[in-house]
């Protein structure tokens, strides 16, 4: 691998192949594709990332947050959170919760319903705008499910959870690196406050101070509203970190951290600008792209896939491609009808979550839950030069997307006990994507430390992905671990979908 793989990086002209005798220009950067990646995101749902060590207090601080209600110490607000019988008898998150908290203009929306969709429903319907609070696993065993959280589920933020008499733990530490190489903004929650000595809340502080300050950030104690007001307009900018002091059985502290998720923002930072890194080669990137971070098969409906739309506006009755299989193949689907927060809609845009009813528009083709995988997509037919010799066919050929085995990224090594050579294999998370990756190759250098950076080669070990170049992703292997961007993807030849399935 050499230096001349880092080309021209301008997006004005692209080559494209369509076969071994054709290789055409095209201009990228059209009008329309300036239009897409400039038009408004969705920024009335805020969505906050629940963080921290096992029995911390996260679901439960959910419960008392969403329900504007205090726990009773024994377990009555995360028991309207957890949806496992396992979870509500020994108290840990094994999967992945959304919970929701709605607000008509200053005040709290909530809902009487006992049953969970009409809680949303009801709490959507009455508000102007939400708040998503994801609830994610603190054991060390569930640990990629809490990567796919920070990773797929895209937050805004993120909230640590602390319990004050357990003090910072070793997941405690793992979650706050995680966080911090995503560069997502962060605050925390010290809790169980009322049960704590002194002493020990005292320690407690100290430890989490000296942790966050070691990753750069400013902790900022809340003590009054007042200091909620400079948080709120700080922590976008990633330039502070508050830090609450609550119990969410005496409610101490609880009402300054209620009034922060109140006034809390979108970043808009994940879904506002062009794709202009000149480090990055931007080739053929597609104007819409929904990650599928969910599949569900529902009675008289069928299939239905959820996640949050990156890019473009997608409506109802629109045809997409749906892809990549473990072969690297892409099958045309229509969307026959759309929710967003269990709401009915006919359009979703840029950052908007939502689930989609689809199905083939080959009606040999039947599609079963088993065949998805992790690292699936909706994306648009690629743009093709209205010149392009061969007629229809190289035409419909030209449009598909395509997968990839091998990509090129600049990394840092985050930590690792020894040195990362080639042949090297952790575990990549690049939204909801999840494969181990091999470096094939290292520009400059045979081996990278701790806090080294270079320019590598990745190639997934099992299947082929659909990866955009600009994308960021963490590696990892147990303890070690490195962020990286990708700077350029090697596409396979397109593939679609046969009637049997691949």
């Amino acid at each position: 691998m050499t230096n001349n793989n880092k080309m021209d990086t301008s997006i004005n002209t692209t080559a494209i192949s369509v076969d071994s005798n054709a290789v055409i220009e095209e201009d990228d950067l059209t009008a329309a594709y300036h239009e897409i990646m400039t038009e408004d995101y969705e920024s009335n749902d805020t969505r906050i990332a629940m963080i921290g060590n096992v029995d911390s207090g996260k679901s439960t601080l959910i419960g008392v947050l969403t329900n504007a209600s205090l726990d009773d110490g024994r377990g009555a607000a995360r028991s309207l959170v957890m949806k496992h019988r396992h979870e509500l008898e020994n108290g840990r998150t094994s999967a992945v919760t959304v919970e929701i908290m709605g607000y008509k203009g200053d005040d709290q929306v909530t809902s009487s319903a006992r049953n969970h969709a009409q809680r949303w429903i009801e709490v959507v319907e009455r508000s102007d705008r939400t708040v998503s609070l994801i609830d994610l696993c603190g054991h060390e065993k569930y640990l990629k499910t809490t990567l796919f959280g920070l990773t797929g589920l895209m937050p805004d933020y993120a909230l640590l959870v602390i319990g004050s008499n357990m003090g910072v733990q070793v997941m405690t530490r793992e979650h706050v690196s995680i966080a911090c190489a995503l560069n997502i903004p962060m605050l925390v929650a010290v809790t169980k406050i009322d049960i704590c000595p002194p002493n020990v809340l005292k320690q407690t502080r100290m430890t989490m101070a000296r942790l966050l300050r070691n990753y750069g950030k400013m902790p900022f104690p809340i003590k009054d509203l007042a200091s909620v007001d400079t948080a709120v307009e700080s922590i976008a900018a990633n330039r502070i970190t508050p830090v609450f002091s609550l119990s969410s059985v005496t409610g101490q502290g609880v009402d300054l951290l209620r009034a922060f998720v109140a006034k809390i923002k979108r970043s808009c930072a994940r879904y506002a600008g062009l794709d202009n890194d000149p480090e990055v080669t931007y080739e053929r990137m597609p104007t819409i792209h929904f990650p599928i971070d969910g599949v569900y098969e529902v009675r008289g409906v069928g299939i239905v896939v959820g996640g949050t739309l990156m890019r473009g506006r997608i409506n109802v009755n629109s045809v997409l491609y749906l892809g990549p299989d473990r072969t690297g193949a892409y099958t045309q689907v229509l969307i026959r009808s759309i929710e967003c927060r269990r709401i009915s809609q006919n359009e979703v845009k840029r950052g908007q979550c939502a689930t989609f009813a689809i199905r083939p528009i080959n009606r040999r083709i039947v599609l079963k839950k088993s065949w998805f995988r992790r690292g699936m997509v909706l994306v648009d037919a690629l743009a093709v030069p209205p010149n392009l010799p061969g007629g229809k066919m190289a035409a419909e050929i030209a449009s598909i997307p395509r997968a990839c085995r091998e990509f090129d990224a600049n990394v840092v090594i985050l930590h690792h006990s020894t040195t990362v050579m080639p042949g090297y294999q952790p575990v990549v998370h690049c939204g909801v994507l999840r494969q181990s990756a091999e470096i094939l190759a290292i520009t400059g250098t045979e081996s990278l430390k701790t806090g080294e950076r270079a320019a590598v080669r990745f190639k997934f070990v099992y299947s082929p992905e659909y990866l955009l170049p600009g994308s960021t992703f963490l590696f990892r292997e147990g303890r070690a671990k490195g962020i990286g961007k990708v700077t350029r993807v090697y596409a396979l030849p397109p593939v679609t979908w046969t009637a049997s399935g691949t």
